[in-house]
């Protein structure tokens, strides 16, 4: 009887030995490898951007591409990385590409540029000019690996319209950000023109500064109101005067609907409102004048360890 038991038991784990290895093997059969997906765009190379003849770093290096040279994006893998044709198929890290690429100023006349890359310099950040992609979008992946940086990101929308993100703490954002927008503009029954700016979505950044920059000409008064991101309700911001540049600042934390409304400055400024424009243009977040409505609507969805950080940071 206990033989009969004995064999009865090695049986039953020889069974199930034979069962376990029957679902491991069906488990690496059935393991699945990175996905592929089909894009069309052209991206722009980083420095030392490394050319595979396949997307594995033990795949023969086909070339080594400098800073700043467009390439057609053709796939994409969901372990990290671009196919891409430069004449020849191959592949290349997704970190070692940008959507919007770091071009430098293409035309030293262009004052939008200018103007921000002049309050960079002002601030001591580093400068990084990205042009959009025809989808206007900055992937978050390439908008993340600028974190930890002392930098301003600028962009230009359109010709009236561009921003600067100023990155002050390591809190990734977790959508691509999103900058196509509609415009429109009317003129008021008191002469005022009211300028409507409708993006197709919102992203918070949670710890950095959006400062967008309006070309709305000289001798201005350009009052400013943020969408709020939860009600959806215009929320008076600050006015700001273009006494001295034709373009008007706005530091927020956030890419969402905005309105501006433009009017005539009728004398000139005050030492103190100079100041107090000079701290808009370089982002200050909360200044001595600021009302408590202000610092609670526009700033409330922030870190902590943000809300006093000054320009200087």
């Amino acid at each position: 009887m206990r033989k009969s038991l004995k064999t009865k038991a090695v049986a039953v784990l020889m069974a199930v030995a034979v069962l376990l290895t029957i679902i491991n093997v069906d488990m690496i059969s059935y393991a699945k490898g990175p996905t592929y997906t089909a894009i069309q765009d052209v991206y722009y190379t980083k420095e030392n951007c490394v050319v595979y003849a396949e997307p594995t770093y033990t795949a023969t290096v086909l070339t080594t591409l400098g800073a700043n040279l467009p390439v057609q994006v053709i796939g994409e893998y969901s372990n990290g990385w671009y196919r891409i044709n430069i004449g020849v198929i191959c592949y290349v890290k997704m970190d070692s590409v940008t959507s919007a690429g770091a071009i430098g100023i293409s035309d030293p006349g262009d004052k939008q540029i200018a103007d921000a890359q002049k309050t960079a310099a002002e601030l001591g950040y580093e400068f990084v000019y990205l042009k959009l992609n025809k989808e206007k979008v900055i992937k978050k992946d390439i908008y993340n690996s600028y974190l930890g940086r002392k930098v301003i990101l600028y962009t230009k929308i359109d010709d009236e319209v561009g921003v600067s993100f100023k990155m002050l703490y390591e809190d990734k954002i977790k959508k691509d950000i999103n900058l196509k927008m509609t415009k429109t503009a009317t003129v008021n029954n008191f002469g005022e023109r009211i300028v409507e700016f409708k993006f197709d979505d919102l992203v918070e950044l949670k710890g950095q500064i959006a400062i967008f920059q309006f070309k709305e000409g000289y001798d201005k008064a350009v009052t400013i109101f943020p969408a709020d991101v939860e009600t959806g309700d215009y929320v008076e911001m600050n006015t700001y005067y273009t006494e001295f540049s034709e373009f008007a600042y706005a530091p927020v934390t956030q890419v969402a609907d905005m309105k501006i409304v433009e009017t005539e400055i009728p004398n000139s400024l005050t030492d103190n409102q100079r100041n107090i424009m000079a701290d808009h243009r370089k982002g200050i977040k909360y200044m001595s004048d600021d009302t408590k409505e202000y610092r609670s609507i526009v700033h409330g969805k922030l870190r902590k360890d943000t809300e006093y950080v000054d320009y200087n940071y």
